[in-house]
């Protein structure tokens, strides 16, 4: 049983430093509006499971998943008048190594909640008619 918490605890460690040195710590959405996106996201938020988990200065941060069965999933967004970016990434925290990842790509690593993730954000994007996540 000690044999087998430890051999899980080095492969997420290891997992987390392939991640962090091989992949793309997120995707950027930029755009532009007029509408109040803010709210249409609380809404999206709220619809799809997602929390606000920080806001400031101009940046609120959604988070889904508390990191037990599946990768957190989050949502970055920044707001600078009528300009909005999206930062969409998971994480894989191994505790002694972190590392988030893009949602696009083909990476095994955390594939199911970066295909979860990236299924929800693209229903947003579509929303506010933005082109979504490849």
């Amino acid at each position: 049983m000690i044999a087998g918490a430890f051999g899980g605890f080095i492969g997420i460690n290891l997992l987390a430093w392939v991640a962090k040195r091989n992949s793309r710590p997120h995707d950027l959405t930029s755009f532009t509006s007029d509408h109040n996106v803010i709210a249409r996201i609380d809404d999206w938020a709220q619809a799809h499971g997602y929390r606000l988990v920080a806001n400031n200065a101009g940046t609120r941060l959604y988070r889904k998943g508390h990191n037990i069965l599946t990768a957190p999933m989050f949502l970055q967004v920044s707001q600078q008048g009528r300009r909005y970016v999206c930062r969409s990434y998971t994480r894989i925290n191994g505790l002694l190594v972190k590392a988030d990842i893009a949602l696009s790509g083909d990476s095994f690593i955390a594939k199911l909640p970066r295909s979860m993730a990236k299924k929800a954000q693209n229903e947003l994007f579509a929303s506010l008619n933005v082109p979504g996540l490849p």
